[in-house]
């Protein structure tokens, strides 16, 4: 106990020299107002001036000094995107509402999707990784969500709309991931959903590396509680740490969905709109779904399609618990489920850029493959392992700190979280 006791004191004197990790109010400092997001149907992805924020419903906060006009668009699968500019026009406070009618998308178009740099993992929908450029044929014309990825470079992400009939092209152009830091999340309760920019990067308590620096939307859902939004600045190679009490619902007008699998790793659909991806020992929470019958799907390479009712009744958590079955033709393929502790590693298979922890990668060949997790300020991490036919293999993986990467003040921030979890478990052992 005295060992530790100094190894705090020497951190604090180190903290007062190189200063504390960077705050996560974002500027100017006056209060909020919040614009409500809503559409017909429900579950739609917002993107508002080129950054997806999540699904709808959502609330986004608005700073009444900020008059920039934006752009906000809400697109669902099967439906043609809706987009409008809106002048920010809210007080401290308060709260304005915009709501999508979306129309239906009735036939199949093309969508070609390129990088520069060449050779980005490009993915739709949440859907299976391809490598650019890439063409879908005969894909369903309406609204569709592409982001790209590719070590080095920030995450690409937009929303584009296909026409019946027609054909749109994408041209990725990613931009150096020169200036990163990081955001450790905390939240009462735990086990909360973190989505930074409308994806999804872990369930608290976790830290999140490769954010790149600047302004950020960061969302937290848990089944039963009110979902907190706010705009987070992040500084390069600081540490900016959320903690957060979440608000329970005092009289809920929607329900709540809590959906598992196994495996898990399935991307989930509610009356066909995606939603997101089943998680190891974290299922998917659902917020903000009106009362009433849906039906709810959720697809994973390698297994057949499980499709349920889900009755949702308001202030009430629906759980479904999916065990997929697997396809009777899976072919010489399985899947990988890599999970990193900090989140937001690059995962490469054999050399091959396959996405951004927590990732389900599939397919992959059965045989001998090698994964490296690759992370800005922490040490590359690589192994080897066997794919069987079908999988889900699972790789869990704790990065090691570079010291010499990584500046004095993030570092101390690093070594303080470390030393409180030693004096915890101390605690704990006596």
């Amino acid at each position: 106990m005295q060992a530790v006791s100094v190894f705090l004191a020497v951190l604090f004197l180190v903290a007062i020299i190189a200063g504390t990790p960077a705050s996560a109010s974002p500027s100017p400092d006056d209060q909020p107002g919040y614009l409500r997001i809503e559409s017909r149907p429900q579950g739609a992805l917002v993107v508002i001036d080129g950054m997806p924020i999540g699904m709808t419903p959502i609330t986004y906060p608005l700073y009444p000094v900020d008059k920039t006009q934006k752009t906000i668009t809400v697109s669902a699968t099967g439906y043609h995107s809706y987009t409008i500019p809106y002048t920010p026009d809210v007080s401290p406070g308060k709260t304005a509402y915009i709501s999508a009618d979306l129309k239906p998308a009735e036939s199949l178009g093309t969508l070609v999707v390129r990088s520069q740099p060449a050779g980005a993992l490009v993915m739709v929908d949440g859907g299976k990784g391809q490598q650019a450029p890439w063409t879908y044929q005969d894909i369903r014309s309406g609204g569709h969500l592409v982001q790209a990825y590719l070590s080095g470079y920030q995450p690409y992400a937009a929303v584009v709309d296909i026409p019946d009939g027609g054909t749109v092209t994408v041209d990725a152009t990613l931009q150096p991931l020169s200036d990163v830091g990081i955001i450790q999340v905390r939240s009462s309760p735990g086990g909360a959903d973190v989505y930074i920019d409308g994806m999804f990067r872990g369930s608290t308590a976790t830290t999140i590396g490769n954010v790149a620096t600047g302004t950020h939307f960061v969302l937290l859902k848990a089944v039963g509680y009110q979902d907190w939004t706010s705009l987070v600045n992040v500084r390069t190679n600081q540490i900016t740490p959320l903690d957060i009490t979440l608000a329970r619902y005092s009289a809920p007008e929607s329900g709540f969905i809590h959906v598992d699998s196994d495996p898990a790793g399935a991307a989930v659909y509610l009356d066909g709109v995606f939603q997101g991806t089943t998680q190891p020992g974290n299922p998917l929470d659902m917020t903000g779904i009106p009362p009433g019958e849906h039906t709810l799907t959720l697809r994973m390479d390698n297994y057949e399609d499980f499709t349920t009712r889900a009755v949702v009744i308001a202030g009430e958590t629906t759980q479904v618990n999916a065990v997929l079955s697997p396809s009777a033709a899976t072919g010489e393929t399985g899947s990988l489920l890599v999970i990193s502790e900090p989140a937001g590693a690059y995962v490469f298979v054999d050399n091959s850029c396959r996405g951004i922890t927590p990732v389900t990668v599939s397919p992959i060949p059965t045989g001998i493959h090698t994964v490296r997790l690759s992370l800005s300020g922490y040490r590359d991490y690589t192994l080897t392992y066997n794919q069987s036919q079908g999988g889900p293999s699972r790789i869990d993986v704790v990065l090691a700190p570079e010291p010499r990467g990584m500046p004095v003040s993030a570092l101390v921030s690093v070594l303080a979280v470390f030393a409180a979890g030693l004096c915890i478990r101390k605690r704990e052992k006596w």
